[in-house]
């Protein structure tokens, strides 16, 4: 086993180049001569993880290495953290080393240098901040963080108020506020706030109450420039919101946006057809999640008429209201060239949509269709579109099995 010694000396390089895999291998390759089959398996466990985070989701070979990086983890987690004991509540392994820890702020407060100087961390999530804000602020040692977690804090418009005046958060690069009840009030203070000039990633999903008001703000911001992923699903950002977030020159870095809940509809759904943030979402992920919002058909047909559709392998409207006109230019769109995996799940579709869809050529290329809970499609479309699948082995999910599970009839 390294001694804390040595394990900080590693710890030290694989900080000064983060980003890089090359200090993470030299580490594995030290604990690949060790005599102790723990230090052996934590070596697997680092390139296990380090090729995971290059591995795209659907990548054929993931499943199997989930399954040994999964079952690497629980037989010798305890053991590879026996080094941090009463540090942190908790710890997370990202590309092969402990770097998220999870605490309370009398925690970070006390060893939080030692922390860091055992541990290659960035990202620290606290749990009591919105109770402790007024003394977390104060601390110097928050200064070394690079992801600060403050999911379900509690902190309210008033606990990040105060978090905004500490003067220690210049090297934050993601910030969590999720599940923290802010409203617009707190998103409006957050756009005026200079004190992130490191920030490229802000969590706001699930608050609930921030609307267009705020997200407008926040787009007009000169203080976010840097800013590439925004999430802000489960809130109300509605049409307005979104036309402010296609619109934004100031955010012209954004590349990654989830939008999940948040009654978008059609008008929301064009400003983003329409837009070069489309296409900056789509270089960066081709999949589009659009689900549980306000879209009908006229929504989709206006992404079905956009070329940046092309960039589409993924696309999921479920929770919707798209019907069976707008499945239908979907079906039929020139554009929708790489879209493999199409998610419809509980809209008002009928019969009449799903057969339209059954005999596109669109359908020829779909590896997984869900039409689940669209109550109005009966064993005439079911039937239809398991006939017509691709190579018959397109994964169909629906409320009932077709009348003839085989090949065409």
């Amino acid at each position: 086993m390294p001694t804390p010694a040595e394990e900080e000396a590693f710890t030290r390089s694989i900080v000064a180049r983060f980003r890089d895999d090359g200090p993470r291998l030299v580490f594995a390759d030290y604990l690949d001569d060790s005599p102790h089959p723990a230090d052996r398996h934590r070596a697997e466990f680092i390139r296990l993880q380090l090729a995971l985070a290059r591995l795209p989701d659907d990548h054929p070979r993931r499943g199997d290495l989930v399954e040994r990086e999964n079952e690497l983890r629980l037989r010798h987690a305890d053991e590879w953290t026996r080094h941090l004991k009463g540090l942190a509540d908790g710890y997370e392994f990202r590309r092969g080393i402990v770097d998220s820890v999870t605490v309370n702020v009398a925690q970070f407060a006390a060893r939080g240098e030692e922390l860091f100087r055992r541990a290659a961390v960035r990202r620290v999530r606290i749990t009591d901040a919105g109770s402790h804000v007024h003394r977390l602020i104060h601390l110097p040692v928050l200064a070394q963080v690079r992801e600060l977690g403050l999911c379900g804090a509690d902190l309210g418009n008033g606990g990040l108020n105060v978090l905004l005046r500490s003067p220690h958060l210049g090297h934050v690069e993601a910030l969590d506020l999720s599940f923290n009840g802010l409203c617009d009030a707190g998103v409006w203070r957050l756009a005026e706030c200079s004190g992130l000039p490191s920030l490229a990633a802000l969590h706001l999903n699930d608050n609930g109450l921030i609307t267009a008001s705020g997200v407008k703000r926040l787009a007009e911001s000169p203080h976010f420039g840097g800013l590439r992923v925004l999430d802000l699903s489960a809130n109300d950002v509605g049409d307005a919101g979104v036309s402010a977030l296609a619109h934004s020159y100031r955010l012209a870095r954004l590349h990654t946006l989830r939008l999940r809940n948040n009654h978008i509809g059609d008008a929301g759904c064009e400003a983003l057809a329409g837009s070069p943030l489309l296409a900056r979402l789509l270089a960066r992920d081709p999949r589009l999640d659009l689900r549980q919002n306000s879209i009908t058909s006229a929504g989709l047909k206006a992404l079905a008429a956009c070329p940046q559709l092309a960039g589409v392998r993924v696309l999921d409207l479920s929770h919707n209201y798209i019907g069976d006109d707008g499945l239908e230019t979907l079906a039929d769109s020139p554009h929708a060239t790489a879209l493999h995996t199409l998610l419809l799940r509980q809209n008002p579709i009928t019969d009449v949509g799903a057969v339209l869809l059954a005999r596109s050529e669109l359908m020829t290329r779909l590896v997984r269709l869900d039409v689940s809970s669209n109550g109005r499609i009966g064993r005439r479309g079911i039937d239809e579109l398991w006939k017509r699948r691709r190579d018959f082995h397109t994964v169909i999910e629906c409320d009932g099995p077709p009348a003839k599970a085989g090949g065409p009839g």
